[in-house]
């Protein structure tokens, strides 16, 4: 049965606010860009410094590293290719491309030097042939997740999206991030996922909830809200093939 609610929740939520948002910037300590030379056609996106930027700061102070903001690209009509998609952030001084994940998608880069400069995003296709979605993409390794941290995960997550909104728009927010789930899914049926404790096994579970992965492929997953009564160490033992989707 396929969920109600879309993995690009976060981002239609928080996208009327950013749009207005112009915060203070500092060059971040360490900050690299590759300066490239862009041919062939490109038209801009939509702004970095306003939209993409502020989003994306919230969510890595809020997320440590654990998620990130990311942009999936789809085609507006079936001729359009999607599958030599580029895009390059551009400032006045820089213009770096932006790799995209094995998911397909692309993690909006956190670059305060550009959103001082009101830098935004070029795009080597024509911005009506395509629609643009905002996921969270966690980061950690497949091998890094456990109940606890999936709890902590979410919990960060739902007051992130609450600090970005006005009060108005709260009440909101909390109807519909409390769904927020951590799903490890596979491209097989009933593929297992296991949680162990050192060399104990807590529980093996069936990843049998049809969902779309950020390819909007079709996948099943086992999904965690957080209110799972199993112990904050057991580790999950992810599918052969399995993702892990934040949605």
């Amino acid at each position: 049965m396929r969920r109600a609610h879309s993995p690009y929740l976060f981002a239609v939520l928080v996208f009327s606010q950013v749009l207005a948002a112009n915060p203070a910037c500092a060059d971040a300590p360490g900050e690299t860009m590759q300066k490239v030379e862009v041919t062939g056609a490109r038209t801009r996106l939509l702004p970095y410094a306003d939209l993409f930027y502020p989003m994306a700061k919230a969510v890595q102070q809020a997320l440590g590293g654990r998620a990130a903001l990311a942009v999936q690209l789809r085609a507006t009509r079936q001729e359009v290719r999607t599958d030599d998609l580029e895009i390059w952030l551009e400032g006045e001084r820089d213009t770096v491309p932006v790799r995209p994940e094995r998911s397909g998608v692309f993690v909006v880069p956190v670059v305060d030097r550009v959103a001082i400069e009101k830098g935004h995003f070029l795009i080597n296709k024509r911005k009506e042939d395509l629609s643009v979605n905002l996921v969270l993409v966690p980061l950690l390794a497949p091998d890094g997740w456990t109940i606890g941290g999936v709890r902590s995960l979410l919990e960060d997550a739902r007051g992130a999206v609450g600090r970005l909104l006005p009060w108005y728009q709260k009440p909101v927010v909390w109807a519909v991030t409390r769904k927020l789930s951590v799903s490890v899914c596979s491209r097989m049926r009933d593929a297992a996922v296991t949680l162990v404790d050192g060399d104990q096994v807590v529980a093996t579970l069936a990843a049998s909830e049809e969902l779309r992965n950020y390819a909007n492929e079709t996948v099943f997953c086992r999904s965690f809200n957080g209110a799972e009564a199993y112990p904050a160490a057991s580790r999950l033992v992810i599918p052969e093939d399995g993702e892990v989707l934040l949605m």
